[in-house]
């Protein structure tokens, strides 16, 4: 079965690295979407590695770590769009190491007297940060190089490809839920993207679940965040939650007051009780790759490689 031939529905994060991951192992792979790279949900990412609200899980970890490593090989390519960032991270709360930072080789703590009031402690860490447009661009360009072929069309159920593929992964989000998944719902995010002023590093505060507040500085801009409204579906913004998203940035580096607002960016994330990575119960043909939450960016690579274990029958 060395040179099957795979069809991925989907091109997002999770199915470029999805698609990168399969040609590796030896097999074709033809990626089938509706929307091209630069018109999908991760378009909007912050794109900042970092485990958002997981449960203490060793498949979460594993996968968050092999992400790490492979974003970080990417890091040292200037055409990846991917760079290396110090985070800083503060919580309510301090309960010690985050039980993820174990991914993370150079994890340390905050002097107190750096730590704002509102805060019981911090902690430091260098992660990978990506500038979502330049990173999505350079997955496509690797898949192509490496023998892949995208084909732009809509996929409303897997029988259409396995007519011409051997297997089919499923790497649609939201989409799913035409594929027949119930649980899945969305949950609404809003980001401003600003100036980079004197802004250096990131920082997280992610004690709220419905108002996660972040800053991702980038070569250029920086993005700021943000919120997690579930089942909302409007694209409009108020005054009000721009002031809050700022209002709250600021509060975790006051270098952010200074900074004018360039966009408001509104994407939907596609939600569901667990990531679902695994073959279909009613048809083997089928892997699923999806439900990733906020985590795509952080878990897409240990996504990436279960789903090339599974058309091996190792996982």
């Amino acid at each position: 079965m060395n040179r099957s031939h795979v069809g991925i529905v989907g091109c997002g994060v999770s199915g470029l690295t999805t698609g990168i991951a399969v040609l590796l192992s030896g097999r074709s792979v033809s990626i089938r979407s509706a929307e091209a790279p630069g018109h999908t949900t991760s378009m909007l990412a912050a794109a900042i590695w970092h485990p958002f609200f997981p449960s203490r899980d060793a498949a979460y970890l594993r996968r968050a770590s092999r992400t790490y490593a492979t974003l970080v090989a990417l890091a040292s390519d200037a055409n990846s769009g991917v760079s290396m960032r110090e985070l800083t991270e503060y919580f309510r709360t301090d309960d010690g190491i985050p039980w993820w930072a174990q991914c993370v080789p150079d994890v340390s703590r905050v002097p107190r007297s750096r730590v704002p009031s509102a805060y019981a402690g911090g902690y430091r860490m260098r992660v990978p940060v990506a500038h979502a447009g330049t990173y999505l661009n350079h997955l496509m360009s690797t898949f192509i190089e490496l023998g892949g072929v995208f084909e732009s069309g809509r996929v409303d159920a897997p029988d259409e490809m396995l007519v011409r593929c051997d297997a089919v992964v499923n790497c649609t989000g939201y989409g799913s839920v035409t594929w027949g998944d119930t649980s899945l719902g969305l949950s609404r995010g809003i980001v401003l993207r600003t100036e980079r002023g004197g802004v250096r590093g990131c920082f997280i505060d992610d004690s709220d679940a419905r108002r996660p507040t972040y800053i991702v500085e980038r070569d250029t801009d920086c993005i700021l965040g943000g919120f997690a409204e579930a089942g909302l579906t409007s694209t409009s913004v108020s005054r009000d939650q721009i002031e809050d998203i700022r209002a709250r940035c600021i509060a975790l580096c006051s270098d952010v007051a200074a900074l004018k607002v360039l966009d408001v960016g509104v994407g939907f994330r596609p939600t569901r009780p667990s990531v679902r990575v695994e073959r279909d119960g009613s048809n083997p043909g089928v892997i699923h790759n999806y439900g990733h939450g906020g985590g795509g960016f952080s878990l897409s690579w240990g996504c990436a490689a279960d789903v090339a274990a599974l058309l091996d029958g190792v996982a």
